[in-house]
């Protein structure tokens, strides 16, 4: 029991999403708001910390990024995604795919409009290995996704080689200029 506590146990629950999965989501979603940053890792320009507290500001005209805290609150942002859909936002949430939750079971199933299993596991913010368990993409939206569940083919890791060998080559046929 100690190896297990040992493995997922931190002295933080934000975790900095990976650059290169964000811009890959960022790629085909633009997004405007990311509700659960801190001031070293926000991802959009319209953000908030814990010290905002992203629940209680309106989302609806935003397509929000959401990687939120790790604890036990993971319910109640997954609720606030649901209820800013309903309401006209894109929410697009990167969490851990403990599909036993009862979030996932009351918000996630029956009102996702995807949800997308990653293969592997990320590396989140400056940590030397993966994460210790798996994670998952869920779309609330009111557009209409098919299908409703995906499975990426290629693995996190393979992803984010293809990803920076994409970057590499953008640099390196559209260098930056100052």
């Amino acid at each position: 029991m100690a190896l297990i506590k040992s493995m997922v146990s931190s002295k933080t629950n934000e975790w900095s999403t990976p650059q290169w999965f964000f811009d890959i989501l960022n790629a085909e979603f633009n997004f405007t708001l990311d509700p659960c940053s801190t001031k070293d890792n926000c991802k959009c320009q319209k953000n908030y910390t814990i010290e905002d507290d992203g629940l209680l500001y309106d989302w609806s005209n935003d397509v929000v990024f959401m990687n939120p805290p790790y604890g036990g609150n993971t319910g109640s942002w997954i609720k606030k995604a649901l209820d800013e859909s309903k309401k006209g936002a894109t929410i697009v949430c990167l969490i851990v795919s403990s599909t036993d939750r009862s979030y996932w079971h009351d918000y996630i199933f029956p009102f996702a409009a995807q949800i997308r299993f990653i293969r592997g596991r990320l590396t989140f913010g400056n940590a030397k290995s993966t994460a210790p368990f798996a994670s998952a993409v869920v779309i609330f939206s009111n557009r209409n996704y098919n299908p409703k569940l995906v499975f990426y083919d290629k693995s996190a890791s393979k992803q984010r080689i293809e990803a920076e060998a994409s970057q590499l080559k953008l640099f390196k046929e559209k260098p930056w200029k100052n």
